[in-house]
């Protein structure tokens, strides 16, 4: 079951996307080193979040919102979680 995020959680999802654009897009234009980049997501979920399984959630959806590579991202999510 999925909840609603609160006005405050989506502004907070919109303002990290907006700082995470410009990693996303470097990391999308790189040469590919693991499959859809997953190792580098996971990398930034893992140091990001510092273990943290909610904040990670939190990023995850901050990278989505940021374009980061769809599978890649949720190949990462799914190994740290």
């Amino acid at each position: 079951m999925q909840t609603q995020m609160t006005p405050a959680q989506l502004s907070l999802i919109a303002d990290l996307a907006s700082d995470f654009r410009p990693l996303v897009a470097r990391i999308e234009s790189s040469i590919a080193t693991t499959q859809n980049h997953y190792g580098r997501y996971g990398a930034l979920l893992s140091s990001l979040s510092k273990g943290d399984k909610t904040m990670a959630g939190v990023i995850f959806l901050a990278l989505q919102a940021a374009g980061a590579n769809a599978q890649g991202l949720r190949d990462a999510f799914k190994n740290f979680v």
